[in-house]
Formats: structure tokens, sequence, C-alpha cells
């Protein structure tokens, strides 16, 4: 055997050790820019090292991609820490931060070594020590927190960080909101984190699903009855939503489909907060807050004559519209990861995403939006037995011949039928045999990850 002395290693070599290595490897300099990271970074964070080499670290703890940060003490400290941080997508790390010094005692790296100690319950007891430290640091980054993602929102696309700021603001003024999107969007998460983040936090919370209650019934439902109000209510009243809501926050969901006769009513409580109860003559005054959501066009509605145009411009005094899945390209994979993380730890399982299964994962229309994103991983998760999620393990459809999932992939596709065709396709097959990765074709050819993903299965070029 050949002895391997350190001078016969060259950089790829060290690099290939390193992409190997279980623990993640991540390397800033003394600006606190990322210089290097190894392929952990993509079960961790759900980006692939390309994404983050070269980014500071102030824009990784703005964007929210873990919590809390070490290497800014490690800078001004200038000696070696440990403490426990919870990423993006929902993994805990052990991290170690140690400072590389250069000849004159200054620093010119942070090598950071970060274990992935989500699963490991005999590392708890070095963890409450851990928590010590984060709570001495937690008043140096106090400002930060109010950056974070909201709760159950992993988004790094431009049009949901819009929508999570745009409902930030309005969460701490008391007025009626309006949700909109298309079913599946997370609507219902939205409006619970808006209420927990307004004054209303400590009151209640409620929802009715306008949907889901016959016409006959919802009434009762939200604003009660008096005994005798009709047959069945003669043992006593009951208390509606409305009044139990008073002091927090009542969510309308699928406001839509609230019948005709019952929008009046509904009205009288956002004007005047008060109501009459079924059965009963005396208003009733309430403190509440009302959002409601839909995933119908109410201004049609209004139009069709089915939806007040008064109630319609009660409800909307201020309007968020949270876009589709396939709109955010750049939230699926740590969505994925995310919701893989959160099952893993509930069923008490270990899985992780082969590269091929999330290049289809990624190229899928997700015409259920994240709702159907939640199922499938869950799914997923409790009937995979093997660790590594393939391509085989993924329903039909989802195998099938993928849907445009965002513009800049019609647009590409328009630009294709003007003239732009087979000399195409094969320079996409061509860049993907080389690089071996639909996003890492798209990012150099400046297409859309699905477009790379339909042509290499059209032509099955390294799809198995």
């Amino acid at each position: 055997m050949t002895d391997i002395t350190p001078s016969d290693l060259t950089w790829a070599d060290l690099k290939n050790i390193m992409d190997n290595s279980f623990d993640e490897i991540f390397v800033v300099n003394a600006e606190g820019t990322v210089v290097y990271v190894n392929e952990a970074c993509e079960r961790h964070y759900g980006l692939k090292p390309s994404n983050v080499i070269g980014k500071s670290i102030n824009y990784l703890i703005n964007e929210g991609y873990y919590w809390p940060p070490i290497a800014p003490v490690v800078l001004r400290k200038k000696k070696r820490l440990t403490l426990e941080q919870e990423t993006n997508i929902g993994r805990k790390l052990l991290v170690t931060a140690t400072p590389v010094f250069n000849r004159n005692n200054q620093i010119s790296f942070i090598v950071m070594n970060s274990r992935d100690i989500t699963q490991i319950e005999e590392l708890k007891e070095s963890l409450q020590k851990t928590s010590k430290l984060v709570e001495q640091y937690e008043s140096e980054v106090s400002e930060l927190r109010q950056k974070m993602p909201f709760e159950g929102y992993t988004s790094h696309s431009k049009a949901m960080k819009l929508c999570l700021e745009t409902a930030r603001k309005i969460a701490r003024i008391d007025s009626t909101i309006l949700i909109l999107g298309e079913s599946g969007t997370g609507k219902n998460v939205l409006t619970k984190t808006i209420h927990y983040l307004s004054s209303r936090r400590n009151g209640p919370f409620l929802s009715i699903n306008c949907a889901a209650i016959p016409d006959h019934l919802i009434e009762s439902e939200l604003f009660g009855y008096c005994r005798g109000a009709f047959t069945g209510a003669d043992k006593g009243g009951k208390k509606g939503l409305a009044e139990l809501a008073s002091g927090g926050t009542l969510f309308l969901d699928e406001i839509g489909d609230i019948p005709y006769a019952t929008q009046a009513k509904l009205l009288q409580l956002i004007q005047e907060h008060q109501f009459i109860p079924l059965g009963g003559n005396c208003p009733k005054l309430v403190d509440l807050r009302i959002i409601a959501a839909t995933n119908r066009n109410l201004a049609q509605l209004v139009q069709e004559q089915k939806f007040r145009e008064d109630l319609y411009y009660r409800l909307n005094v201020f309007e968020i519209e949270i876009p589709p899945l396939r709109e955010r390209q750049e939230d699926i994979v740590p969505l994925l990861y995310y919701f893989l993380n959160m099952f893993d730890s509930k069923y008490k399982t270990s899985h992780q995403f082969s590269p091929h299964a999330l290049d289809i994962l990624s190229g899928y229309a997700w015409p259920g939006n994240v709702r159907e994103m939640e199922h499938l991983v869950e799914r997923l998760v409790v009937t995979i037995s093997e660790i590594t999620i393939e391509p085989a393990h993924l329903p039909p459809k989802i195998l099938s011949p993928l849907q445009p999932s965002s513009n800049r992939e019609n647009l590409f596709s328009e630009t294709l039928s003007r003239g732009l065709k087979a000399d195409e396709e094969r320079l996409i097959i061509q860049t993907y045999q080389e690089l071996k990765s639909s996003y890492k074709v798209a990012n150099s050819l400046k297409i859309s990850q699905s477009k790379v993903s339909r042509i290499v299965r059209k032509y099955n070029a390294g799809l198995k």
C-alpha cells in the first residue's frame, strides 16, 4: 500500500473528503462571507452549497436559514463556542465554531462543525448546557428575531416574502382582513400567525369553514340561538362562535360560500360589533377581529349578485393574496425538507431525498399546493422503509410528463415555438449529462427547472 502524505492531496481530494463528511463543515472569512460549505448543508437547510457559498452570514441570518447565529459572536469574542441551532427546515444542530488566527493574531476564518442532533436523545444533557449560551447571546441579536420566517412557513421566494411582510404589518392593526389564495396554499396557517402576532394573541382563536356547514345551520353556528328558537332548541340556548371569540379572532374560511341570507347579519357584526341570536330580541355586543379567506372570486360573485357588495368592501379592508406553490420555485426544496424533518421526528424515522427525486419533485406543478406536498411527504415517510426516497417511490401522477410550473417556463416555451427546438433540447441534454442536476442546468441556461426535467425525461437522459 502506497503511503500518502498531506502534500500529495490536491484541493479536489480535500473537497471530496469534506463533501463526504456526514457533519456539516461551514467556513466563513473575517468579513463574514461563506467561503466553503460541504454537501451536508442540503440536509440542514434545503440548499445546495452553490447557493450558500459567497453569501454573507448576515444575509443567511436575516433570511432565517438558522437561529441563533454563532459566527458574529465568535468574531467578537475571538474564542471557540458551542451552541444549539435550529434551521429553517426544522433540523436541530449542535454547532462548534472555531476561530483560525493569522500571524498577527487576527481571525482569518471561522470553521464551524455542525452535527445533526434532531433524533439523538443521548445529547439532551449537552443541549441543556448549551441553552445557557443561547440565552446569553439572545439579547445581543434580539432585533433579528423580528426578521425570522413565520412559524410553519419556509419562504425564500420574493412573492411569499412580500406576502408575509404584509401580514406582519397588518397584524398590528386591529382591522378586518381578506386572505385570497388557491386551495392548499396555507390560508388557515397564515390567519393563525396573524392572530398570534396581534394584540389579541391571548384571546381565543376560533374558525368556521363556511362551505362545510349546511346553509340552514350556519347562522346558528355563528350567532347562537335562544331557547325555543326552533324545534329542538327547547332545552336551552347556545352561544355562537361570534360570542365565544370575543376578545380574540374569528376566522371565516371559504367566506364565498356563506348563504346570502346570512350575509346581512354578518355585515352588522362587522360594522356594529353586535348581533342578535336566533330567537332573541336583544343585541349582544362583542369585541373581536374578523379574518376571512376564500379561493373564489368575490368580485365576480358580487357581479352575479351572489355576494353582497357592501359586505365585500367591509371584508376587504386589507387584502393578502398567497401565491400558489408553482410560482414559488425557490420554496419547493426547503418545504420538502421542512415536512420531511417534521414527519421523521413525528414517526421516529430517518429519510432523505435522492437528487433525482428532488429534481422530479421540483418540476412538479403541485396543483394541491402546500397541503398536497405535506400529505405526500407524510405518506412517503410512513410507507418507505429505505432511508433514501428515490423516484420509484413517487406516485405515478408525479412521474407523468411534468406540467409547466412557472412563468419562466412559459416564456421559454414560447421562444422555442418560434424556432429554438431541436438544438436547444440537445443543449439541455448535453448540459445535464455534464452537471447531473436539473437545478444546475436551469441556473446555467437561465431557464426553469421544470423545463429541464421534462426534456430530460423525454429523452430518458440519466433518469432511470
